[in-house]
């Protein structure tokens, strides 16, 4: 995402209210025996909510929604292992890395925007021709601010601060398949004095942190950084806030990526090629961008919404105040990882070879 990109995010539709826009796309289509789909996404919380937001106005027009839960990685190897047969599912969220390669494999198909009335709310970047962006992650470094107190420990300011000696055994870093690798690998390289380009410069500040272990599932961080087992991980803000909710005293930091201050990961969704039920994962997708269920969504896992009304109401929610970063300013100067410039093999072949692991 360019500057051009991001000051085009925080200005498509400043000053409109929420209850001033387009109307919701439930009201556009027509009811009845709608079908059934499945989508591919996350679990835990961000399963929930986005039933809750998005599945549940599907069933009441009439049709079926079921979820297939996994990391993007995990349900794009479910697509390559059923080519040639009917797709496993009828629509994915995944993230940037992995866009060309599904195009390029043809397991994604064009969008038909005609089907999508909500996308003329988002700012131009957020449409593209397989894809929609309908969220983002703020990423940093997610610390249990009370065990650094006790410990003594400063907040931490960048990702090479996890390798202080009293957290030896205290931290946790994302797997190569899991979505918040990306922007701590590149915010190592950057500390390194490289950039994405060269990934690899991450590689020895990793070994000298000595992650306790390498988590793949934030399902599975979440439950280590409740009970106290882990104090800090490369993650997204969306889980300070929802930690919180459970008393967990979790804060977050955001590390500079040269003049860039914080990262932000695009959540992209796609209609899978060779769905059988077209129409109702173009509604079930239009839906997810009604922007007062963008707003809702958000509120509930701590992401930032695409629609630019909705980041304002965002930022009277007193549960974000202190997490994200919400100013005109401190949008405008997040980091976005430019995948153009990493060789994908090249980093997975470094990070299985080169990696310490425990």
């Amino acid at each position: 995402m360019s500057n051009t990109s991001r000051r085009t995010f925080l200005s498509g539709v400043a000053g409109l209210s929420i209850a001033g826009l387009l109307p919701g796309s439930t009201g556009a289509w027509a009811q009845g025996n709608l079908g059934a789909i499945k989508v591919a996404t996350w679990g835990g919380s961000w399963r929930d909510s986005l039933d809750k937001q998005v599945g549940e106005p599907i069933r009441k027009a009439g049709g079926t929604v079921e979820y297939v839960v996994d990391t993007p990685q995990g349900n794009l190897a479910k697509l390559v292992a059923a080519r040639g047969r009917s797709a496993p599912f009828d629509t994915m969220e995944s993230g940037l890395e992995l866009v060309q390669l599904m195009a390029a494999d043809r397991f994604i198909q064009d969008l038909d925007y005609e089907k999508l009335p909500n996308a003329k709310l988002l700012p131009d970047f957020a449409r593209a021709k397989n894809y929609v962006m309908t969220l983002g992650s703020m990423d940093g470094i997610v610390y249990n601010h009370e065990k650094f107190k006790e410990a003594g420990l400063d907040a931490p300011k960048t990702y090479s601060d996890l390798a202080h000696p009293k957290l030896q055994g205290k931290v946790a870093f994302p797997d190569v398949n899991h979505t918040q690798h990306w922007n701590a690998v590149a915010g190592l390289a950057y500390e390194a004095g490289a950039s994405e380009a060269d990934l690899t410069k991450a590689i020895p500040l990793i070994n000298k942190i000595k992650p306790a272990y390498f988590f793949s599932s934030s399902t599975d961080i979440a439950t280590k950084m409740s009970s106290g087992e882990i104090w800090a991980a490369p993650w997204h803000a969306g889980f300070v806030i929802r930690l919180r909710r459970s008393n967990v005293p979790l804060s977050i930091s955001y590390p500079q990526f040269g003049t860039k201050r914080g990262s932000l990961w695009p959540v992209l969704h796609h209609v899978v090629r060779g769905t059988e039920n077209e129409a109702l994962a173009h509604r079930f997708l239009d839906t997810y961008l009604e922007p007062q269920v963008q707003l809702s969504h958000a509120k509930a896992t701590g992401v930032l919404p695409v629609n630019r009304s909705a980041i304002q109401e965002l930022g009277k929610d007193p549960e974000t105040n202190g997490v994200l970063l919400l100013s005109d300013a401190e949008l405008d100067n997040l980091f976005v990882i430019d995948f153009s410039k990493v060789n994908l093999a090249q980093w997975r072949s470094a990070w299985d070879r080169d990696i310490v692991r425990g």
